[in-house]
């Protein structure tokens, strides 16, 4: 069984935590004011200036979540973010607010494996740093056959998205839980461990550890990608299974075209 969801809006639920506090004016000219810089090049036609205004700022992704587990609910958040250094014009600031992202106006940690400075666009939930609530129900509940519950998301590809559930500081951090489907709520099943309801950032596979760095990212330039990076475009599928792989990852991470 398949859901997909093109926008924040769809999306109703509500994760715990701080609320950073948003604001949807056009970063680049904020700077233009405070700075005095200005853009180079001459006069453009009206035609150009209104192609420039259409200008996409990147290719869209999709990123799609599975529940594999038959018997229990799957928990967790989802951010992502653009670095305003990655920002190089109106145009393309514009794109991203049209296209779901917002602006940061204060500093927001997560964890301390990220700190989102002023000016950053997040992808606009409700959460901390703009996270999105995933929830995917349990499939035998859900389907009463135990297929496999789909939720995605289509957004303007950015540097960083990152799974989680509770703000990242170690390894041990939880990524996502498995959680009790018949009570309707994500009560974890056991402790942090391989054979309990909430599991690590260390059982997501393409996670990195030493040094800290969950998450996936952009990658920039020619050349083969890490195993957590993406290129523009590229899709990227979080599956949660009941079951872990040889490493004893949970969550497994595929990117494709």
């Amino acid at each position: 069984m398949r859901r997909s969801h093109a926008s924040f809006g769809i999306l109703l639920l509500l994760v715990v935590g701080c609320f950073p506090t948003f604001d949807e004016r056009n970063a680049f000219w904020t700077l233009t004011e405070t700075y005095g810089t200005t853009s180079g090049g001459g006069d453009v036609g009206d035609g150009q200036a209104a192609a420039e205004a259409e200008a996409e700022f990147r290719r869209t992704m999709t990123v799609t979540f599975n529940n594999n587990h038959e018997t229990a609910q799957v928990d967790a958040s989802f951010a992502a973010w653009v670095y305003s250094s990655s920002v190089h014009s109106a145009d393309q600031q514009d794109a991203l607010l049209r296209g779901g992202f917002v602006q940061l106006t204060r500093a927001v940690e997560l964890g301390t494996a990220f700190t989102l400075l002023p000016g950053t666009f997040v992808f606009a939930g409700a959460g901390l740093a703009g996270a999105l609530p995933v929830r995917l129900a349990c499939p035998l509940t859900e389907t009463g056959q135990g297929l496999a519950i789909s939720e995605a998301i289509t957004l303007i590809t950015p540097d960083v998205l990152l799974l989680f559930s509770q703000p990242p500081v170690s390894c041990d951090s939880v990524a996502f839980v498995f959680g009790n489907a018949i009570a309707g709520s994500p009560i974890v099943t056991g402790p942090v461990t391989s054979t309990g309801g909430s599991k690590t950032l260390a059982q997501v596979d393409v996670y990195e550890c030493m040094p800290l760095r969950p998450g996936l990212f952009l990658k920039l330039g020619g050349g083969a990608r890490a195993p957590n990076e993406y290129f523009e475009g590229e899709n990227v599928r979080f599956d949660f299974n009941e079951f872990p792989d040889a490493q004893g990852n949970y969550a497994i991470v595929t990117i494709s075209t």
